[in-house]
């Protein structure tokens, strides 16, 4: 990559479902024709990552559609489709989902496996991403884990890593829900649990950025009006406010380290958050995996994304975008 120009960079946060934001974002992105330097992400994000690295560019929404299954939007009303939403995240729940996950069979065993079996997700990966692309740095990928002994973050780099598919599993290991990976002799789990959008290594770079932070848990909402509404703020609060916070302070240090360096950075940086709407089912929102639910949540990342590019950049400060 050349250091002498801007850098474009896209981070995707962790989410489950809620992913499929992330690609109508990138369709939008895609729109504006920049040239896509770095990938980063955790977890559902991690997902996302790989399948834009490891795909041809000419391909690459294709895949994330074909991963998301984001056909078209719902023509049900938001009442009936948040009952709707409701009985499909328990569905989830109970059954799981095909071309995700499925129940796991409780067995004895050294260590807790999860709740349920990625074994369709790891298959669908390997037919959508070709590890050999995705190694060759074009776009440069960064997918975060967390050791669930030290609590610490860890990364793995197509700079310097060699990335496989146990590598993005490890970074969806949502205890208990899904099983951790042991790697190089360190359990790893969910990136969410340390770095949900992980765009630390990003800031590290002496170049100028065009950096858009996806995340699909927003800092800011409505006072909850109901237990439905107060639950999914509570799990909402946590994963936005990780993210906002993090970048304020980690922008600030890279001014810091710019001025120090006697660097002139003019970086432009976008948060993009997914806002559900009602019609969502609340707390258990990442559990719908509906065609429906993924389709509205592209549309939204989409004209999330449409909205960002109409606004004018703030040198070296976060852009919050919201509709």
């Amino acid at each position: 990559m050349n250091s002498e120009r801007c850098l474009t960079a896209v981070v995707f946060s962790g989410g489950l479902g809620l992913g499929a934001y992330h690609g109508g974002v990138f369709e939008a992105l895609t729109g504006l024709a920049l040239p896509i330097d770095w990938v980063s992400g955790s977890s559902a994000g991690a997902i996302t990552a790989a399948l834009i690295a490891g795909s041809p560019s000419a391909d690459r929404l294709r895949n994330l559609r074909s991963y998301w299954h984001a056909d078209g939007p719902s023509a049900r009303t938001n009442e009936s489709r948040h009952l709707f939403a409701w009985l499909s995240s328990i569905n989830t729940r109970l059954f799981g989902h095909s071309g995700f996950f499925q129940p796991r069979l409780p067995v004895p065993a050294s260590h807790f496996s999860g709740l349920y079996d990625l074994s369709p997700t790891r298959e669908r990966l390997r037919q959508l991403i070709d590890f050999g692309r995705l190694n060759d740095s074009d776009p440069r990928i960064t997918i975060c884990a967390t050791d669930l002994e030290s609590g610490d973050a860890v990364m793995f780099d197509s700079a310097s890593d060699r990335i496989e598919i146990d590598h993005i599993l490890a970074s969806c290991g949502f205890i208990p829900e899904f099983a951790p990976m042991q790697i190089a002799g360190r359990w790893l789990g969910d990136g969410g649990f340390s770095l949900n959008a992980p765009f630390d290594p990003i800031l590290e770079t002496p170049a100028s950025l065009r950096l858009y932070v996806v995340d699909l848990f927003a800092r800011d909402g409505q006072v909850p009006d109901g237990f439905e509404a107060a639950a999914e703020r509570k799990s909402d609060l946590p994963y936005g406010n990780q993210t906002f916070q993090r970048l304020g302070h980690a922008l600030e240090a890279r001014q810091l380290r710019a001025e120090l360096q006697s660097l002139d950075h003019n970086d432009r940086v976008y948060l993009l958050s997914y806002r559900p709407g009602r019609e969502e089912a609340g707390p258990e929102k990442s559990f719908d995996l509906s065609e429906a639910a993924m389709a509205q949540r592209w549309r939204a990342g989409f004209l999330d994304m449409q909205h960002a590019a109409s606004r004018p950049p703030v040198r070296n400060e976060i852009c919050s975008v919201r509709r």
